[in-house]
């Protein structure tokens, strides 16, 4: 009474095992992710330099809480640079999850 264990064939899939025999690389992204990254890095890059600088009438109390008149350093440091921060984390989302186009040919040659 031996008891056989039945063995499961592994079937390997026959594109991946002709690619890794050809010793071509293929790389997770392309080039146009690398481009789009790039720009969402100045974006972001950008956003933060906005911010960055000193600003007297950020706490000045009666020109902000009563209406008073607001400089544009102010809008600007509060508003514009922080859209610009989300919106370069935006691009950096795209850029990840761009997917390369049949056309492309970033392979060296």
């Amino acid at each position: 009474m031996s008891t056989k264990k039945k063995q499961k064939k592994v079937v390997a899939d026959p594109q991946k095992e002709a690619l890794k025999n050809s010793g071509i690389h293929h790389f997770v992204f392309t080039r146009d992710n690398y481009k789009w990254m790039l720009i969402g890095l100045g974006i972001i890059v950008l956003g933060f330099v906005l911010m960055a600088g000193k600003t007297d009438d950020i706490f000045n109390n009666d020109a902000v809480f009563h209406g008073g008149p607001v400089s544009f350093s102010t809008k600007l440091k509060i508003t514009v640079a922080p859209i610009m921060v989300l919106l370069g984390f935006c691009v950096e989302v795209y850029a990840i999850l761009k997917k390369p186009t049949e056309t492309a040919t970033d392979e060296p040659s």
